[in-house]
């Protein structure tokens, strides 16, 4: 098993999954080629200490009166229990503040952050007022919620690898009014079945594909959604432009015309930032 402080808090059936393999394959040192894996899907994106800066800025901006984060982070009934209440749902600028000071520690939200207004401006556009939302591989793009173009969400589906982010995004879900509907999901293996009007794919079709040839399509294609959005990053993490977005498009492009999305029509797609974005209908 992998053993670190670095990824012990990581979904426990997903590491023991990247572990079983790496050691199936026969390698001299699993454990090392496990992390290597483990790096590329979740080390790059998240530094050490985010969690708990995240949570220190859910204290100060949503409640009241602040509560004690409990050490590992899994009573999220203490936001409740602590005088905490949601911010009004229109749009407040102090809202936006805070969650925009969380996306930040973040990799990917990071860099979406200054181009997320007209991000869910374009999905608001062609997919309208939804209820249900699906984020798969979420990270602490959930936290965008006071951003998004709809004025009746009811619940917020979000899944990731990390326990601390299922458990922030609960805390935070509670400040919303929302369901506490964040939960971890190892996405090669697992596909959530809830019913959504939109479903997140946001920069995950490229790391499920590094993990199991063909995965994220399928993924795509066993969703029970209304619109999908799938996106891609156009640049790296360090912020080189390598012919990302032609050769992420080519690739779209190749899976549609194979028949890998067959049971979505395009609506639109658009570069935004950093980003390549798809909107698809059911």
């Amino acid at each position: 098993m992998i053993a670190t402080a670095k990824y012990n808090m990581l979904y426990p059936p997903l590491l023991e999954r990247i572990y079983t393999e790496e050691k199936n394959k026969g390698g001299k040192d699993p454990k090392k080629a496990a992390k290597t894996r483990l790096h590329q899907m979740f080390g790059a994106y998240v530094q050490g200490n985010a969690h708990k800066k995240a949570i220190g800025l859910l204290e100060n901006g949503f409640c009241r009166d602040g509560f004690q984060a409990h050490p590992d982070m899994t009573e999220c009934d203490a936001i409740q229990q602590n005088g905490c209440e949601p911010f009004p749902t229109n749009e407040n600028i102090a809202t936006k503040e805070v969650v925009a000071s969380i996306m930040k520690l973040h990799a990917s939200t990071k860099e979406r952050l200054p181009h997320l207004e007209a991000f869910h401006a374009f999905i608001g556009k062609h997919t309208g007022n939804v209820e249900t939302i699906m984020d798969l591989g979420c990270g602490f793009n959930p936290f965008s919620v006071p951003y998004l173009v709809t004025h009746n969400l009811k619940t917020y589906y979000a899944y990731d690898i990390d326990m601390r982010t299922k458990d922030i995004l609960n805390r935070f879900f509670i400040s919303q009014n929302l369901p506490q509907a964040a939960d971890c999901r190892d996405l090669i293996v697992e596909t959530p079945t809830k019913k959504v009007d939109l479903a997140f794919m946001c920069k995950l079709v490229p790391v499920l594909e590094a993990q199991a040839a063909g995965r994220g399509f399928e993924l795509a294609q066993q969703l029970d959604t209304k619109f999908l959005v799938i996106t891609y990053p156009l640049k790296s993490l360090g912020g080189r432009n390598k012919g990302m977005g032609k050769n992420y498009a080519t690739q779209f492009e190749k899976a549609r015309d194979a028949g890998a999305l067959d049971k979505y029509a395009i609506m639109a797609n658009e570069e935004i930032g950093n980003e390549l974005v798809y909107v698809l209908q059911k």
